[in-house]
């Protein structure tokens, strides 16, 4: 089982790291960066339907939530629980730096406007696709943070992992390894908590990255990154 636990981390961490790496670094280095594809992807169609009960891939999320269940420990869940309302001090200890309003306001717009960009796909695929959460569907599954109303397929929590972590990843690239793991954590940890399944926290990081992609190759987008480094870091 913990090499269930692996795969799952390990497709959303290749297309993180191969996101980070797309982009020429701040500061007026040579390396070219991406145009803007002239149309937005169909994320409908990047993620596909969710696992139905009873398919293969509804029995392997059940299998790794109550594997995640029976071997989460106390300090897991108080992590989780950090991260039921999600705020840019998750990422201080990954990159050095406090990212409080008063300092980073350049950051935290930046970040603000990435996670909301990011959302907005979410919130429009949550909605067609109407998938209820573990719990919902299996008993079995005990959640150990707050339940929340909204559907479960993609994970919001998991994208805005993804946001946050893009953004940041481009503003301290010496630690992008570091930053792009501990934004995958909050959508693992939704998982480990119960509150979502493998594949909704898959599909999430999924749309974000490739929501981010574009919001990364916008030159205005780049301007403001160039500015809020020079000013903030």
């Amino acid at each position: 089982m913990v090499s269930t636990i692996s795969a799952l981390r390990r497709p959303a961490l290749a297309l993180l790291l191969a996101l980070g790496a797309a982009f020429a670094p701040l500061g007026g280095q040579t390396a070219a960066v991406q145009a803007v594809p002239a149309q937005a992807p169909d994320y409908q169609a990047l993620i596909g339907d969710y696992p139905h009960p009873g398919s293969d891939g509804a029995k392997a999320d059940l299998a790794i939530l109550l594997w995640l269940q029976r071997t989460r420990t106390a300090d897991d869940v108080r992590r989780a629980e950090s991260e039921v309302v999600p705020d840019l001090a998750l990422f201080a200890p990954v990159t050095g730096r406090s990212l409080d309003a008063a300092r980073f306001p350049l950051t935290r717009a930046l970040c603000a406007e990435a996670q909301d960009a990011v959302g907005q796909e979410i919130g429009r695929l949550k909605r067609h696709f109407a998938r209820p959460r573990p719990f919902a569907t299996w008993p079995e599954v005990r959640p150990a943070v707050r339940l929340e109303p909204s559907f479960a397929y993609p994970s919001g929590h998991s994208g805005w992992g993804v946001a946050t972590a893009s953004v940041l990843g481009v503003l301290e690239p010496g630690r992008r390894p570091e930053i792009l793991a501990r934004g995958l954590l909050v959508g693992f940890d939704r998982v480990l908590a119960g509150v979502h399944h493998p594949s909704d926290v898959d599909a999430g990081q999924r749309v974000a990255g490739s929501v981010m992609e574009r919001w990364l190759a916008e030159p205005e987008h780049r301007r403001r990154l160039e500015a809020a480094r020079a000013a903030e870091w």
